[in-house]
């Protein structure tokens, strides 16, 4: 599967401990873990239909690369498998926002987006195409010469220059389903 971008619903430390001094208890607690996880799953494609990160180029959307993936009883992974997923979740170039909670993470997909030239290329004439854009406008000059502009060339060197804003997806849907999974873990292990 090569790398993968993943943010992973993990119970708590604490909770772990207590789930295990509370056997009966224990199959709710993983119940409550996997359905946060599905959850934010859910969530996440819901964000990347609304967002915008639906149609990236010829490499597609996000939507196919979403899964969550069972490591054991209490750790859940929700995953985005796409190589492009990070620098839609945080942006690229001028562009990127991280999280202070996900900085030291979202460190190793600093750099230049994972691909070559030419598939920079073919991505962006596969989405113009897709949009009914011209890969080249004709323009006249004020002496009535035809100008040919390379439409395709400026997109891309309009990304490179200024990047890409952050479209996140993942991390606004893991920080709904942790605070709604602590609520309702405490709330199970409060109940006699």
């Amino acid at each position: 599967m090569g790398s993968s971008f993943k943010f992973s619903l993990k119970g708590i430390k604490d909770l772990k401990k207590k789930a295990k001094q509370l056997k009966e208890k224990g199959p709710q607690v993983v119940a409550l873990v996997e359905a946060a996880a599905y959850d934010t799953n859910d969530d996440a494609i819901s964000n990347i239909q609304s967002n915008g990160s639906v149609d990236l180029g010829a490499g597609g959307g996000l939507l196919s690369h979403q899964s969550v993936v069972h490591i054991n009883d209490y750790t859940f992974e929700v995953v985005n498998s796409a190589k492009w997923a990070p620098f839609v979740e945080w942006g690229t170039g001028k562009q990127v926002k991280v999280s202070a909670e996900f900085e030291q993470y979202a460190k190793q997909f600093k750099g230049p987006y994972p691909g070559t030239w030419d598939e920079f290329e073919q991505n962006i004439r596969a989405w113009m195409k897709r949009h009914g854009i011209p890969e080249v406008e004709i323009k006249t000059d004020s002496d009535g010469n035809d100008q040919y502009v390379d439409v395709v060339f400026l997109i891309m060197m309009s990304i490179l220059e200024k990047g890409l804003p952050a479209r996140p997806f993942l991390y606004p849907a893991y920080i709904k389903n942790k605070t709604k999974l602590i609520k309702d873990v405490k709330a199970l292990l409060a109940k006699k």
